[in-house]
């Protein structure tokens, strides 16, 4: 079953981790954040940018899951930009990022293990609004995006421990702004059956 935890209904389960300053729901059951200055998750393997700043907004997702979004960013500041997020502690997590190059708007993936990130540039956005997806099967993580939410390009598949207790949802960020604005239009989850490893 897939539900919009956006909806009424669901919004009460959501938690903030780095609550914004300005945040609504909309009639839409969309979501606006405005990214306050300098917010990002970041944790540098030089040690010279350690940050855990950028607004959080997630569920408890349990250790199989698949989670969709549509996101719109104001890109004015390099590195603005709206992602899907997993997070095991503060030193396991990942993100898929719509995010602007300081040319042009890019999808961008993150992966933090034990304190230290790597940060992949990927594919030029030619869309305003592309869907981000993020599958977590077990050990196994893929991220996805769509420009029409029809035809899905692979961008990442690695491993992550298995843990009972991943939250999973969406970050706004301005890591070198003065904020930005990210619309999301919905989030979706999907509870996927564990599968077996035998």
């Amino acid at each position: 079953m897939t539900i919009n935890l956006f909806v009424n209904e669901t919004r009460k389960q959501l938690r903030w981790m780095n609550r914004p300053n300005y945040w609504e729901f909309t009639a839409l059951d969309a979501l606006t954040i405005i990214a306050p200055p300098k917010s990002d998750f970041f944790q540098d393997p030089s040690s010279k940018h350690i940050a855990s700043s950028a607004p959080f907004l997630s569920i408890p997702a349990g250790d199989s899951f698949e989670l969709t979004t549509r996101v719109r960013v104001d890109m004015r500041h390099i590195y603005d930009s709206g992602c899907l997020m997993l997070m095991m502690d503060d030193r396991n997590w990942a993100k898929l990022c719509f995010e602007f190059n300081g040319q042009h708007p890019i999808i961008v993936s993150v992966v933090t293990r034990e304190g230290v990130s790597d940060d992949c540039y990927s594919v030029q956005v030619t869309v305003d609004k592309p869907y981000l997806r993020i599958t977590k099967q077990n050990n196994c993580v893929t991220f996805s995006y769509s420009e029409d939410g029809a035809n899905w390009m692979l961008i990442r598949y690695f491993g992550m421990n298995e843990c009972a207790e991943y939250v999973a949802g969406v970050v706004a960020q301005s890591p070198q702004g003065e904020g930005c604005t990210v619309e999301f239009d919905y989030l979706n989850l999907s509870e996927l059956k564990q599968e077996s490893r035998f």
